[in-house]
């Protein structure tokens, strides 16, 4: 009988682990998807501000303003969905 209900919970739970892969999988490819979108406008903004022609300054910069504006829509969604 324990046999039964261990094979019973490893299916249950090797459904649920296949679930979460493949939600796992269709997010990055989202996120891959948007990536170059977000990229390329970034790049636009910092090249219009910036005066430098350098590549890798450029590229630094590129990073800088996508991580300040993921992290002020982090804090921004965090207030928002906050638990009451």
């Amino acid at each position: 009988m324990r046999l039964l209900k261990t094979k019973k919970s490893f299916k249950k739970e090797f459904k649920r682990q296949i679930r979460f892969a493949l939600v796992a999988a269709v997010g990055f490819t989202i996120a891959f998807a948007w990536r170059n979108a977000i990229y390329n406008s970034a790049k636009e903004i910092v090249d219009k501000f910036s005066q430098t022609t350098h590549v890798i300054m450029t590229e630094i910069y590129t990073a800088i303003f996508i991580t300040v504006l993921a992290v002020i829509l982090i804090f921004l969604t965090s207030k928002l969905l906050k638990d009451k």
